[in-house]
């Protein structure tokens, strides 16, 4: 079933001057409103009113030439259906090409017998930003900077899905950052922090963009690489020593790092977090000796 209203003045012929002062009603109405209207009738716009023009960016010359649909950004463009009623979260992109948010409703409508949509739309971008923040907060060590050990878990848990369906494998490097403790004691907890913030970085700048680097805890870290073998794994983790080799801040720090694919390290997470964290310790333990 379809609502039937009336366009805004300019698109009602004259004549029926009840007809143009409802119009002019309705005009007011939207153009007063804090939600962004639009008006479609057959595939493009024939109405918007000014918070439209403020949330998109674009003239009301420019947007009535559009279809809702150029708007819409790729991320969204699946969720829109031609049901009688809809309502659904979107993004936009707006004339500059920044992202924002719409809480929309589309309505079919009947434009003095012609069909057409009414989409009422509110701009809750800056809620979803904050929403995201206290997303991204929640997994992310904040020392460091990192992904913390939800994020690790998250991801690890992402990883296995992606197996499943395409049969490719990953890696993961468990890392355990040396003499911590004798830091601490040394030069004192701000300097040994300081020391987890610098492989860190090294992690953080030296990784590929797919792959993911947390702070395991403590003074442990984790890198999921993702279409890793094991081999090209202990490739990633010989480079890591070698940037912390070449770092001169003092004092000089140095890891000890155990690798584990999926699946051959583990069916689970727990089993391939428990393969790498024996060879972690199988080569801390070669390490201590040496020092002895």
């Amino acid at each position: 079933m379809r609502t039937t209203i009336r366009e805004p003045a300019e698109h009602v012929p004259s004549g029926d001057e009840s007809l143009l002062e409802r119009a002019r009603s309705l005009r007011t109405l939207f153009e007063t409103m804090a939600s962004a209207i639009f008006i479609c009738r057959g595939k493009f716009l024939s109405y918007v009113n000014r918070a439209a023009e403020i949330i998109t960016g674009y003239t009301r010359e420019e947007l009535v030439s559009m279809d809702f649909f150029d708007l819409v950004h790729p991320d969204s463009k699946d969720l829109i259906t031609n049901g009688a009623t809809s309502r659904y979260e979107i993004k936009i992109l707006t004339k500059d090409g920044e992202e924002r948010w719409l809480d929309i409703t589309a309505t079919a409508v009947d434009l003095d017998g012609a069909p057409g949509r009414l989409v009422s739309a509110f701009d809750f971008t800056e809620h979803k930003r904050v929403e995201e923040r206290a997303q991204l907060l929640a997994a992310t060590d904040p020392l460091t900077g990192l992904g913390n050990y939800r994020c690790l878990l998250q991801v690890l848990g992402a990883e296995v899905r992606r197996f499943d369906r395409t049969r490719r494998p990953f890696a993961v490097l468990l890392l355990d950052l040396d003499e911590l403790k004798k830091t601490n004691d040394r030069y004192g907890h701000t300097v040994g922090s300081r020391a987890l913030c610098r492989l860190g970085d090294v992690l953080r700048l030296h990784c590929r963009a797919i792959d993911t680097a947390a702070r395991y805890g403590g003074d442990e870290f984790a890198v999921i690489l993702p279409e890793t073998t094991a081999e090209a794994a202990r490739v990633v983790a010989s480079r890591i020593h070698d940037e912390l080799a070449r770092d001169n801040e003092q004092p000089p720090l140095s890891v000890s790092i155990g690798v584990a694919n999926y699946p051959e390290g583990g069916q689970t997470i727990e089993d391939l977090l428990r393969t790498a964290d024996r060879e972690l310790y199988g080569v801390k333990n070669q390490v201590e000796k040496a020092l002895q």
